[in-house]
Formats: structure tokens, C-alpha cells, sequence
């Protein structure tokens, strides 16, 4: 019964402006304009990442080791935390 509640308010609520917005068949019919405004548009742009030379970086991966470490890293146990 409480689930219905809901539903049923909201379409007690929309009834009005269903009435209110004319004939939807009607070519001639007026609309509201279509105002879009983005979500986007008061977040400041991203910071653009630096990007560092391909060549050094596949260098440094060697001089570590290379993907043979990594692996290794990634499956060591986790250290525990000092409590």
C-alpha cells in the first residue's frame, strides 16, 4: 500500500500540466523552447598531465627490471599497517 503512495502522487502532481500542454496531436500547437544547459559548464577544465618522453620511460622500466618486477610487486602480499 505504501509503495503505491508514491506513484500515485506523482501522477496526481503531473495531471495538471498534462492537461495545461494542448492537444499532442496538433502540429500547430505552441512548446516551450528547448533551454539545454550543461553539467559541465561551472567545473573548472582539467589540469593537462605532463607528458613525459616514451623513450626514457621504456628506459627506466629496463634499468628496474622490466614487466618481470612489476608482476612481482603486484603479487607480494600486502605489508600490514602499524597499529
Amino acid at each position: 500500500m505504501f509503495r503505491l503512495f508514491p506513484a500515485a502522487t506523482l501522477a496526481f502532481v503531473a495531471l495538471p500540466a498534462v492537461a495545461l500542454s494542448g492537444d499532442p496531436a496538433d502540429p500547430g500547437a505552441s512548446v516551450r523552447p528547448l533551454a539545454h544547459r550543461s553539467t559541465l559548464a561551472g567545473r573548472p577544465a582539467p589540469d593537462t598531465p605532463e607528458v613525459a618522453d616514451w623513450r626514457a620511460t621504456n628506459e627506466r622500466v629496463r634499468a628496474v627490471g622490466g614487466w618481470k618486477v612489476y608482476l612481482k610487486q603486484r603479487q607480494a602480499p600486502e605489508p600490514e599497517v602499524a597499529k
